[in-house]
């Protein structure tokens, strides 16, 4: 839940400032034979070096001290919670710690009250989070009930003789409710022996994880559960409160606070202890033979030194790294040496925080970001890498205003794609980060994954390509026959007339520009252009394909979309006329590129609700992130190639009783939860051939097929057929892939049970404009070692457009 991640994530960072009483500076030399036993936290003021200190990304002055309402005594707390789009802040929150570790082992209860200025459910709060990133004995409760009465709540402490030097007393966090803030007060936050505090318990659930050889991870919160004056409480504990035991001490140890070490290949379970209580439930852990490591070095760099600012290089001179992995960040870093080359390896990646604040870098004379990637890690999708830049601003420090910053993600189907067990060399033009405006104090370069634990990385650095701002070649040049071609714009065909190349109401100013003796538009301060060619309209019932070739210098990283406007004005050749029709397709950033012609060629198919094309009057062009753009052969043609299918694929012949359906109009189907997934790239629509549907995708990049609600059991199931028509080319180096996901006995993605395997399918198996019968023995899904709770159908590969039918598993 997002609270928890302000809590392992956000409130790693200490703020600078503080509210409260100051207290003796932390001793880094010989620790005090005894911590103080005081257990006040605030009664009327903050007690003996108590602190409090905002959390990263709050409203920072949240928190005052009020005089006139009070539970008991002269002062309480009151909290601001801002509304939702708050400039100061998302949300109010923050730690109450000591300089000095307080002995608070004589007590099994931290006591407070508290109200609100409307009944609310306060996010959490806890004990145990000194804010320094370090905290191990964190607790927490969450959802509490405040109402405008003074209520008192006791937060019991899970085991109170952990706690014998802590310097995280109290810590709290609440966001808007209903997009509305309001204000909570506490009063009397101290810790009590009250000596009603029984029945303590904590829960492991029943999990599973792995590790290789030689990897270290650390075990997340655990349920604990105690009695208050026989009362439950319900807390959220980190896992340094129990001490954990293994089954098998040569596959898996167990260390202290909830560290465990795969230390030899096999299985344990884990089990832990309260005290002297025992934990209901278990961790299964397998262990695994250690990933791949790379064992050939990553391309030697190439740009002249004198252009180059490095961070991290044998070809070059580095500049100060201030921190490699930052007290903020989750991961481990570590030095290694492949072929004599110096790289850095990460493993438990989440995310890494790569720091070089003193001094910051200048990069604003650098055009171009490199970085070289190996992971053994499988890169399918979902699998993303991310960077992030982030400048500091004139001020030179994070929060102070003037920060920027912009975060680029990678996959299997972006350029550069990722891939597993080899160097990827991410080379980015420096104006892709496009949230990224000011570079002359960059301080920050993040890495991060949800799904590649383990990476590899070398060659990071700042260099000069001496990038163009306008195109110096010309745009590829069309291969089409003339007579199969309807232009708008080419010096290779006869064009059309053209109304204008930027009509009076669009938002884009034009320009002829000129490469040798090919001519093209130029569009500065582009946001939408209108062409229009409404005296003539375009009769294109005969044309399969739209074209039209596009080169920016500007960022075209994501969120960036360009897009394409198609508009048929009817019979009656009058906007607005009753029978105009008009569809758009975007491109997003796996399609558009910085400084090169991308060559934009798809389906006049593609535009599915441009259902007539006889009296087309308009093309409008829109990008509001980018400024300037070149366009070039901008034509309709006819590849002789149908475009969707004329007849229904094959009828099934297999027995119904042999048949699991997803998809078929001979079968009775089971139930899909979608055709396609929010996190998918493909647009679908149903396409009747004649009287049979099939599936149709558009924009293909990869498409999530689910079925998790109710997973199919197929264990008893030979084959996985699917029936297959696209118009695109099926020559090499085109492919089509088909994976299948199980979820495992938990029927949840990433409960440590999923697995899946993905076939490839090339030219020897696709073929253009015809049905292709698909179908595939299960045992060729080698990694699917199970199939009773398949929830998954992943197709993606290069046609852009593709029909499916008969989608089903059979004996």
């Amino acid at each position: 839940m997002l609270v928890r991640r302000w809590f392992r994530i956000l409130t790693l960072v200490m703020l600078s400032g503080a509210l409260g009483v100051a207290g003796c500076s932390r001793d880094h030399g010989t620790a005090p034979a005894q911590f103080p036993t005081e257990g006040d936290v605030f009664l009327d003021q903050f007690g003996s070096g108590v602190t409090f200190q905002a959390f990263l990304g709050s409203k920072l002055d949240a928190v005052d001290i009020d005089l006139t309402q009070t539970q008991a005594g002269t002062a309480s707390l009151n909290v601001i919670v801002p509304d939702s789009g708050d400039p100061s802040g998302s949300y109010a929150g923050g730690a109450f710690t000591t300089t000095i570790g307080r002995n608070l082992s004589g007590f099994d209860a931290l006591t407070f009250w508290a109200k609100a200025s409307r009944t609310v459910t306060l996010n959490v709060v806890g004990i145990g989070n000194d804010n320094t990133g370090t905290s191990t004995y964190t607790a927490e409760m969450n959802n509490l009930e405040l109402t405008t009465t003074w209520t008192k709540f006791v937060l019991p402490i899970p085991l109170p003789e952990k706690l014998t030097a802590e310097q995280g007393m109290f810590y709290f966090a609440e966001g808007p409710e209903g997009g509305a803030g309001c204000q909570i007060w506490f009063d009397e936050i101290k810790y009590e022996a009250l000596g009603t505090v029984t029945s303590p318990s904590a829960d492991l659930g029943t999990s599973s994880r792995t590790l290789e050889v030689g990897e270290v991870d650390t075990l997340g919160y655990v349920d604990v559960s105690l009695n208050v004056n026989g009362l439950p409480h319900e807390l959220r504990a980190m896992p340094g409160y129990l001490t954990f035991t293994s089954s098998n001490t040569s596959a898996v140890t167990a260390g202290d606070f909830g560290v465990i070490t795969g230390v030899g290949q096999g299985a344990a379970e884990l089990t832990a202890k309260l005290g002297a209580v025992d934990a209901s439930g278990s961790i299964s852990v397998t262990v695994s033979a250690a990933d791949a490591a790379p064992t050939v070095a990553a391309p030697t760099p190439t740009a002249a030194a004198a252009d180059v600012i490095s961070l991290y290089s044998d070809a070059y001179t580095d500049v100060a790294v201030t921190t490699w992995s930052a007290e903020w960040d989750m991961a481990d870093v570590s030095d290694e040496t492949v072929a004599s080359d110096n790289v850095k390896k990460y493993s438990n990646l989440a995310f890494a925080g790569i720091e070089f604040t003193t001094p910051t870098i200048d990069a604003s004379a650098m055009t171009r970001f490199h970085l070289d990637i190996w992971t053994p890690n499988s890169t399918a999708a979902p699998a993303e890498f991310k960077i992030k830049l982030v400048d500091f601003g004139a001020n030179g420090v994070f929060g102070g205003g003037d920060d920027k910053e912009q975060e680029i993600s990678f996959s299997a189907t972006t350029a550069p794609a990722l891939a597993t067990g080899t160097w990827v060399s991410i080379d980015l033009p420096l104006v892709s980060f496009s949230g990224l405006t000011t570079r002359a104090h960059l301080a920050q370069l993040i890495l991060s994954s949800d799904q590649l634990s383990t990476i590899y990385i070398d060659n990071i650095y700042f260099y000069d390509a001496g990038e163009p701002t306008v195109p110096t070649i010309p745009a590829p040049i069309p291969t089409e026959n003339a007579s199969d071609v309807i232009s708008l714009l080419s010096s290779i065909y006869t064009n059309v007339p053209v109304d204008t190349w930027s009509a009076v109401w669009d938002a884009a100013d034009v320009a002829n520009f000129t490469i040798g003796t090919d001519s093209m538009k130029q569009y500065t301060n582009f946001n939408y252009a209108g062409i229009e060619f409404r005296t003539s309209p375009i009769n294109a019932n005969t044309m399969t394909h739209f074209h039209m070739d596009l080169w920016t210098p500007d960022p075209t990283g994501s969120p960036v979309v360009f897009k394409v406007k198609l508009v048929d004005f009817g019979a009656d050749g009058a906007l607005g006329g009753g029978d105009d029709l008009y569809d758009e397709l975007s491109f997003d950033h796996t399609i558009m590129r910085t400084g090169v012609w991308v060559s934009i060629d798809v389906p006049l198919s593609s535009f599915v609700d441009l259902l007539t094309k006889d009296h087309l009057g308009q093309l409008v062009l829109t990008a509001p992130s980018l400024n300037t753009v070149f366009i070039d052969n901008i034509y309709f043609y006819d590849s002789g190639l149908p475009t969707a299918p004329t007849t229904p694929a094959p009828a099934p012949s297999q027995p119904a009783a042999d048949v699991v359906s997803l998809y078929s109009d001979v079968y009775t189907d089971v139930a899909i939860d979608t055709w396609s997934a929010p996190w998918d790239s493909a647009d679908v629509a149903t396409y009747m051939v004649g009287s049979d549907s099939t599936k149709r995708y558009s924009n293909l990049l990869f498409a999530g097929i689910e079925f998790k609600n109710t997973t199919i059991d197929a264990s008893t199931m030979t084959h996985f057929h699917m029936d297959l028509w696209t118009p695109d080319p099926t020559d090499a180096p085109a492919i089509f892939k088909i994976k299948l996901v199980d979820f495992g006995a938990d029927g949840a993605w990433s409960g440590g049970d999923d697995v899946e395997h993905e076939l490839t399918l090339d030219e020897s198996t696709m073929n253009t404009g015809t049905w292709v019968a698909i179908d595939l023995p299960l045992g060729n899904f080698t990694n699917l070692t199970t199939r009773a709770h398949l929830a998954q159908l992943i197709i993606s590969g290069d046609p852009n457009t593709v029909y499916i039918d008969n989608v089903y598993f059979h004996k």
